[in-house]
């Protein structure tokens, strides 16, 4: 057994290397957030795979040894989510922990392994191939239901607005893309192949960083001076204790505490309110006091307010009855604008296909049943557009650029985070978020029941935000923008054959001798 479990693991030369760029990856995201170490953190793993020369098995358990060790440390905070009997059971999380890491770390195994393959020892072809490789496999991760792009390199860079600011030409994988290039060029200085090349891969690291850099500075220079209009909104951070969230007998309270925030937002000067996800915890079309009450203040004060709830309809005369993820728009002219939530969360809020193949609706293992809603164009809430975001969804581009091509000023991402609890989750969730201003350059507005609540700028600069379980508002004035990026009219497109390109130059690169 034991020298089975020995078999299972790399060579030490290789082990050691691929447990530090673990360590280090992890740390460039919340709770350490130390983001520019995602500039080097590759760089052991990489030297490891040019300098020993793996075989492919040797190299996927290289990843995976790598991938393994950076998911746990960042997502360790999924076995202390909140328990609800409406949500997990008892004993579930640990395991689905294990599972999840243990799935995610195929990604960069697969990336190892198709480098050796490809690249052929030539450290050429490794530096075409490697980025290429793995940038290709984070988009395969990101994408489908089971798509779970959490801790993909770009998102590293969030909070450092200087360095993302490509993001609106390729989006956070153009920025991954990047990142995993200087890694590649900086491990050639420890190959040990001759010190021309590894000054050329040094001094070839330092000019992506620069000119990362300085185009940033540019962009950032350029999107300030914008002429867009100026809206001023509140985004409320209500901080209800999940506790008593779901009692009946907390209702009527939870209604007085919308209605009180509500009246200091509008006395802000808010001309838009938004609170988080399912704030009303209610069937609320179905429920006469609170969508009377919502309708009322939106009508009396002249402002939207965008509220998340629960919602039921029946699917047909005689077809089952849906539940959904939804939210809406109380406009200030009575008006009511739905939106259901498209992507769910996959085993926690639905399994994955179920809205497909119906008889998995039947499985219970404490996941929610909630049915995803149909695609649709952005809610108009009188004085602005808006792509509404519930939860998981702002994790995902594609949302985002179909609204803004519709006509979408702003983006608005209502969440629930309180089942994080006070670890580095909400965190990590909320800095994703980011990325999806500064890649269609538009605004966005987080409510975040617990916390963290955010508006940030489309440069991607937090102007204002909440910590962790606090009650608050936060006012700010805003743009509606309405140009396109090149990443929202192109999408990922361009970059996919860029990509593709590099692995067959790599390809090439690989059939010569060994460099």
């Amino acid at each position: 057994m034991k020298n089975a479990l020995i078999r299972a693991f790399p060579s030490r030369e290789l082990t050691l290397p691929a447990v530090l760029s673990g360590v280090l990856t992890a740390a460039a995201f919340p709770s350490t957030s130390f983001g520019p170490v995602i500039f080097v953190a590759l760089v052991p793993l990489f030297t490891a795979l040019l300098r020993e020369r793996p075989t492919a098995h040797e190299a996927f358990r290289t990843g995976y040894v790598f991938g393994a060790t950076c998911f746990l440390l960042m997502l360790w905070w999924i076995a202390r989510l909140i328990p609800s009997a409406d949500v997990t059971i008892p004993g579930i999380l640990t395991p689905a922990l294990i599972i999840l890491v243990s799935y995610l770390a195929l990604y960069p195994a697969a990336v190892a392994a198709l480098t050796v393959l490809t690249a052929r020892d030539n450290a050429i072809a490794f530096v075409f191939g490697a980025p290429a490789l793995w940038t290709i496999l984070e988009m395969l991760r990101a994408s489908g239901e089971l798509g779970f792009p959490w801790g993909q390199a770009g998102y590293a860079l969030a909070m450092t607005p200087q360095l993302i600011q490509l993001a609106s030409v390729g989006g956070v994988t153009l920025l991954t893309y990047l990142i995993v290039l200087v890694n590649a060029l900086l491990a050639l200085v420890f190959v040990g192949r001759g010190r021309f090349a590894g000054v050329i891969g040094a001094v070839a690291g330092m000019i992506v960083i620069g000119a990362l850099a300085l185009q940033g500075k540019n962009a950032l220079g350029n999107t300030a001076m914008s002429p867009a209009p100026k809206m001023r909104v509140a985004v409320v951070q209500p901080d209800v204790d999940l506790a008593l969230k779901w009692k009946r007998s907390f209702s009527d309270s939870t209604l007085h505490l919308i209605e009180r925030l509500t009246r200091e937002a509008v006395g802000g000067g808010a001309a838009f309110v938004v609170f988080p996800e399912t704030c009303a915890p209610v069937y609320l079309r179905r429920n006469k006091k609170y969508h009377l009450a919502l309708s009322s203040m939106a009508q009396s004060y002249g402002v939207p307010i965008y509220i998340g709830f629960l919602d039921y309809r029946r699917d047909g005369p005689h077809g089952d009855i849906n539940i959904y993820n939804s939210s809406g728009v109380f406009r200030a002219d009575g008006g009511l604008e739905l939106y259901d939530k498209v992507h769910l969360l996959p085993f926690g809020e639905a399994l994955p296909l179920s809205s497909k193949l119906r008889w998995l609706k039947h499985i219970e293992f404490g996941q929610a049943n909630f049915d995803p809603g149909p695609e649709r164009a952005p809610l108009d809430a009188g004085p602005t557009r808006f792509t509404p975001l519930i939860c998981f969804e702002s994790v995902f581009p594609g949302a985002c650029a179909r609204g803004v091509r519709l006509g979408a000023h702003l983006l608005v991402n209502i969440t629930n985070d309180g089942w994080f609890g006070n670890t580095p989750g909400p965190h990590q969730h909320a800095e994703m978020s980011i990325l999806r201003a500064v890649e269609f350059r538009r605004a966005l507005l987080r409510s975040a029941n617990t916390g963290v609540s955010m508006v940030v700028a489309p440069t991607g600069r937090v102007v204002s935000h909440l910590g962790l379980f606090r009650e608050g508002i936060l006012f700010a004035d805003v743009p509606l923008e309405s140009s396109l990026t090149f990443y929202a009219r192109h999408g990922e497109r361009p970059l996919r054959l860029i990509l593709l390109g590099m692995v067959a130059l790599a390809a090439l690169a690989g059939r010569r001798r060994p460099a």
